[in-house]
């Protein structure tokens, strides 16, 4: 690692600059996808959120559209949870 960031300070001025203030772009929501051994594809909404006393924990939430593939599969292991691991 730190021989990437010496290479990319010594080739972008913006790095090195955005490298020494930590400035680095975070990204706090978008779509993500995964793969699932039993149930296939799932793309998921996220959201990511840092309390503002203690920014360095984060909470985050996925979400999948009502309605959507991705929302019917994760139904799927819902239930299939529930037939593997009866309480």
């Amino acid at each position: 690692m730190a021989e990437l960031v010496g290479e990319l300070s010594v080739q972008d001025t913006d790095f090195r600059h955005w490298w020494a203030d930590h400035d680095v772009f975070q990204r706090t929501h978008g779509t993500k996808r995964y793969h699932h051994p039993v149930v296939g594809e799932l793309v998921l909404g996220y959201e990511a959120f840092a309390p503002t006393d203690d920014p360095e924990q984060i909470l985050g939430v996925s979400t999948a559209e009502p309605g959507s593939d991705s929302a019917e599969r994760l139904k799927l292991l819902a239930g299939w949870s529930d037939v593997a691991n009866p309480h």
